[in-house]
């Protein structure tokens, strides 16, 4: 051995066990930004092929040259292909069609810098050069904006998991620290220097990434391929692109990365700590400096094995902070993602109770449809909900005294049952029946309140009731609801524009074709294709979120386990004295107990105060702003984190207390 690194390896070996819970979190970390910037990098390899398919696999498109300076533009640039077409300008004659020469480059790097290149050497304006929109929006190589993509969510999920790393993996790292006082005093002794400590520990902490880095990249590559065959085979529709046997090579990269930084990151604090053990631990065993202990634990409200369990939490400040990162973080992207999936039920239709299978159109788009048509069809077997609706589109009406627009739609008894939980504020009885009053659907655009008053030609409506969703508007006018006598009353239909029907789980098609037959002229329109591929895209995203979740909470379930380990095999001697003059092993157990309970409270308070912050402010802007309706405390989340916390705590505290429980008092004195 020429230097004193070369005892890392030596050390791995012998710590193998103590090291593993950060490895294991090490190869989490990597796993799960690898996965997600590798699934960032394959969905916009789908969009990309799914605009080619669409729109041509060309870039741009140059109309309005000579062909000398086409020839020219051929000859100099770096083009993959190229080729003359006619076109039909929109704003030309019918029949008259203008040459374009389509091209293609062969190097998509630096897309635009390229398109910008040949604009200015060749004189070009913007009126020369038409771009494939859609397969440069993808390459982010278009001059009309960029692609939302999935790129930021990744950098955001790539921040978080740095952040839920380094709290993680400094904690395992300081707990490791705690429990090797003797091995740092001893390197001190024979002459290491503080700065070699510090070395020494950074170094181990990089060995751990020359396997857990390895694994973690390999992992987030597996389940990257499995989600992509899983999407295109199964799921289908929009994921019909996905790439199969594909390899992100930035993902790999970005999961090697965030390994390396998180551990550099999370091994600077306890490489101090390590570099602070005086020579004289190496006999003691004990790097903590004696404290001048003026007050007793308090047992006043609780018992004595409880108020040291909680005072053993308190006093050690830096571990009960990383402890309380880790819970509050758990707890926090619960609440979020708890929010992310309403605000994506709302986009979903197909998540929706009001989500029809068919769809049964007036043909010359006017209330024509027979209501017994929906009597027929609530017939036939199989037909779950048949709901009839009239509309009366861009009707010109005063709010207010104000002119406006609005939709008038309405509501049958069904639809009144399935309002009712979205109301936001008004009663909704008031609409019933033949009256003068109505409701309205929220949108961003039109905000009509309770106690507007609208105007029509033929009577008037009084605003009773908000609602957060319902059938949405055709002229993109504010949507007014009020009941199809009302409706009869006001504008004078006798029958319907649209009928929607919604079929029990296993029909057949037989029940599909008497549905078609008996729909007569009406435009039959089968959603279950569109449905099944939004339910999937629900699902997909759910999963995907989930998993996510639970990597994290195992991460935090793990590490909560392990700190609550090795913060009891840091005490083993203390614990053997206790032992040794009188406390039982059950008051042990109520001792740690105390100890990972105290974590769990800081961590509750502080998670559920910036959970909820975060879960409120993706409610305001999000939900409410486009979608209507108010915040409510999702105690649901809420009661399901909390419990994730609870079985963190039991789980965390059975093995050292067996462990502690089942060991001799002398062995533990002397350990």
């Amino acid at each position: 051995m020429k230097s004193y690194l070369g005892l890392i390896p030596i050390s791995a070996r012998v710590h193998k066990r103590q090291s593993r819970m950060t490895r294991i979190c090490i190869i989490l970390a990597v796993f799960l930004v690898t996965s997600i910037f590798s699934m960032a990098e394959m969905f916009t390899r789908a969009e990309l092929e799914s605009m080619r398919n669409k729109h041509g696999d060309w870039h741009i498109a140059l109309c309005g040259i000579t062909e000398e300076t086409a020839a020219r533009i051929i000859e100099n640039e770096d083009i993959a292909f190229s080729e003359w077409k006619d076109t039909a300008r929109e704003d030309a004659d019918e029949g008259y069609d203008f040459p374009q020469l389509y091209i293609k480059f062969k190097s998509e790097r630096g897309l635009k810098k390229t398109i910008d290149g040949v604009k200015r050497r060749y004189n070009l304006s913007d009126a020369n050069i038409k771009e494939n929109t859609g397969v440069l929006l993808a390459l982010g190589a278009s001059s009309r904006g960029k692609a939302d993509g999935l790129y930021p969510l990744a950098a955001a999920c790539f921040v978080i998991i740095l952040a839920a790393g380094v709290f993680m993996i400094s904690s395992c790292m300081n707990s490791n620290v705690a429990q090797r006082t003797k091995f740092f005093g001893m390197l001190r002794c024979i002459g290491a220097s503080r700065h070699q400590i510090v070395r020494f520990v950074r170094f181990e902490a990089l060995n751990w990434c020359k396997t857990a880095i390895p694994i973690g990249c390999l992992s987030g590559v597996a389940v990257c391929q499995a989600a992509c065959v899983l999407l295109k085979l199964l799921v289908k529709g929009e994921f019909a692109d996905m790439p199969l046997f594909a390899v992100s090579v930035s993902g790999i990269l970005c999961g090697a990365a965030v390994g390396v930084i998180t551990v550099l990151f999370a091994a600077a604090a306890p490489a101090r700590k390590a570099a602070a053990v005086p020579p004289v631990a190496a006999v003691s065993g004990n790097a903590d400096k004696p404290k001048n202990i003026t007050n007793s634990a308090n047992t006043r409200l609780f018992k004595v094995e409880i108020s040291l369990g909680v005072r053993h939490a308190a006093e050690a400040r830096k571990n009960l902070f990383l402890m309380t990162g880790s819970f509050a973080l758990t707890i926090a992207l619960f609440l979020v993602f708890s929010g992310c999936f309403d605000l994506v039920q709302r986009l979903l239709p197909s998540e929706s109770d009001f989500a029809p299978d068919f769809v049964i159109a007036s043909a010359e788009n006017d209330n024509s449809l027979d209501k017994s048509l929906a009597e027929r069809i609530r017939e036939i077997q199989g037909v779950s909900d048949v709901i009839g609706t009239m509309y009366a589109v861009a009707l010109p009406v005063k709010i207010n005294g104000d002119a406006a627009v609005i939709d008038l739609i309405s509501y049958d008894e069904y639809m009144w049952r399935w309002s009712e939980k979205s109301i936001i504020n008004g009663e909704m009885s008031k609409a019933y029946g033949d009256s003068g009053y109505a409701m309205t659907v929220f949108a961003q655009d039109s905000r009509l309140d309770v106690g507007d008053r609208i105007e029509l030609g033929s009577g008037e409506l009084e605003i009773a009731c908000v609602a957060s969703e319902g059938i949405g508007s055709v002229s993109s006018s504010a949507v007014v609801v009020c009941s199809e006598e009302t409706f009869e009353r006001l504008v004078g239909a006798r029958g319907y524009m649209a009928v929607y029907v919604v079929l029990e789980k296993g029909a057949s098609e037989e029940t599909v074709d008497k549905i078609r037959r008996i729909s007569g002229d009406g435009v039959f329109s089968d959603r279950r294709e569109e449905m099944g591929e939004m339910h999937g895209s629900y699902w997909v995203f759910r999963i995907a979120a989930y998993g996510f979740l639970a990597i994290i909470s195992l991460i935090t379930v793990l590490n909560i386990m392990n700190s609550i380990s090795m913060s009891v095999s840091a005490r083993t001697r203390q614990y053997g004295a206790m032992r040794a003059v009188g406390m039982e092993s059950r008051q042990m157990t109520r001792m740690i107990a105390a100890e990972a309970a105290a974590y769990a409270v800081c961590g509750m308070a502080v998670g559920l105060v910036l959970g909820l912050a975060l879960h409120y402010l993706i409610y305001e802007k999000l939900i409410i702003t486009h979608f209507g309706g108010a915040w409510n405390v999702p105690f649901a989340a809420v009661g399901s984190v909390a419990l994730l916390v609870f079985v963190s705590c039991v789980a965390a505290v059975y093995a050292p207390a067996k462990r502690i429980g089942g060991m001799v008092i002398t062995d533990v004195i002397n350990d």
